[in-house]
């Protein structure tokens, strides 16, 4: 089973760039953000074979603001750092489908099944 652990990245004012896994006692510092992941994946994986039950405590959540009429902030999860693209109606088909998440519903299904049988 795969596990996910949050790495963070920070640049001191000084340039130096710290590294570290919310939740774990692991971090790391270095001259480049190359370095400092290196150094913290190191670290990890020397920290989890000491420790291989440990899991974060930590959950990531992301802050969205939008600068549009005055700022609206909401907090969304960490797909939305990686851009996972999801549009209105997607949405909207989310909320009504409730489980089923963006799938339209089974109706729907059928009935766009029925119009792409050849005749």
């Amino acid at each position: 089973m795969t596990k996910l652990y949050p790495i963070v990245l920070e640049t001191e004012d000084n340039g130096a760039v710290s590294a570290y896994v919310p939740g774990l006692p692991v971090y790391a510092a270095a001259d480049s953000h190359t370095q400092a992941e290196r150094a913290v994946r190191v670290i990890l994986t020397e920290y989890l074979k000491a420790h291989p039950a440990s899991r974060p405590i930590a959950r990531v959540r992301v802050a969205r603001v939008s600068d549009r009429a005055g700022a609206r902030v909401s907090v969304v999860g960490v797909a939305a750092l990686v851009g996972a693209k999801r549009s209105d109606a997607k949405a909207r088909a989310s909320r009504a489908n409730g489980r089923l998440g963006g799938r339209p519903p089974k109706e729907a299904t059928r009935r766009s099944a029925r119009r792409k049988q050849p005749r």
